[in-house]
């Protein structure tokens, strides 16, 4: 991702297109006609001042002014893939294992479904800096809204390589969406929180399941959707009990987490 794919426009937000942004339907209503005739109306303004730095930067501040509110737009498909029926299951049996904090399985797993399971340097050391790594973050339970998903996946990819860990190309793909959407969001929002903004689906996904459990027995529960349900959970207590400091975070995260090759 780069400048050149960031579009900036201008919208004048009001009550309806609040509404519409959490409504269930697609469809573009006259509100939303309406606000794309206002971004086409800025988008004139600033053009017409586009010679002049100055001028440009007032005719900005006149936007403010009139109540307009910048809007980026992200234009980029290059990370998009989709998970066949093989690497969808390795995936989810992957997550269940660091959602239960089994670092180990999670190491073996690893090392059993990768390209070339055959050619990885001392297996069962990888699966220890697994344990390790996952154990710590473990420990961290009420300080993940301070924790950088990118520092955990970096120091993962550093073992991958180092123990000849062959993964596949969708993982490579998911993890590096993450290093991207992490790096910008961080740039945006000091203080952006994946883990927090995840929120929101394992909630429905805890809705959905509570729905199927009320309907039938609790025995036809998925597995999982049990150990989906777990991390749904713990991450509720994180967000209530969350109120240690970044300093704190930082000096234990240099000193814990990261294990020398």
């Amino acid at each position: 991702l780069h400048p050149g794919n960031i579009i900036v426009k201008f919208i004048k937000p009001n009550i309806f297109s609040f509404l519409h942004f959490w409504s269930t339907t697609n469809t573009m209503n006259d509100d939303e006609l309406f606000n794309t005739y206002e971004t086409e109306i800025a988008t004139k303004r600033l053009l017409e001042c586009s010679h002049d730095k100055e001028l440009w930067k007032n005719e900005l501040i006149k936007l403010c002014n009139e109540g307009y509110q910048p809007q980026l737009v992200f234009i980029d498909a290059g990370l998009v893939t989709s998970l066949n029926e093989v690497n969808r299951k390795n995936f989810l049996d992957l997550f269940q294992a660091v959602a239960e904090f089994d670092g180990y399985k999670a190491g073996q797993l690893m090392i059993e479904r990768c390209k070339t399971p055959e050619l990885v340097v001392s297996g069962d050391i990888f699966a220890l800096k697994m344990q390790h790594l996952v154990l710590n973050v473990k420990s961290l339970t009420l300080q993940l809204g301070k924790i950088r998903i990118s520092d955990i996946l970096k120091t993962v990819l550093q073992m991958v390589r180092h123990h000849h860990v062959k993964l596949e190309g969708d993982f490579v793909n998911v993890i590096i969406s993450i290093l991207v959407l992490e790096g910008i969001g961080r740039q945006l929002d000091s203080e952006l929180d994946l883990l927090k903004n995840a929120l929101p689906i394992l909630r429905k996904l805890g809705a959905q399941e509570t729905r199927r459990g009320m309907k039938g027995s609790i025995k036809e529960v998925s597995g999982e959707s049990v150990w989906m349900l777990k991390f749904w959970f713990w991450l509720e207590a994180r967000e209530w009990l969350d109120n240690a400091s970044w300093q704190e975070y930082e000096l234990y995260y240099q000193r814990h987490l990261w294990w020398a090759d």
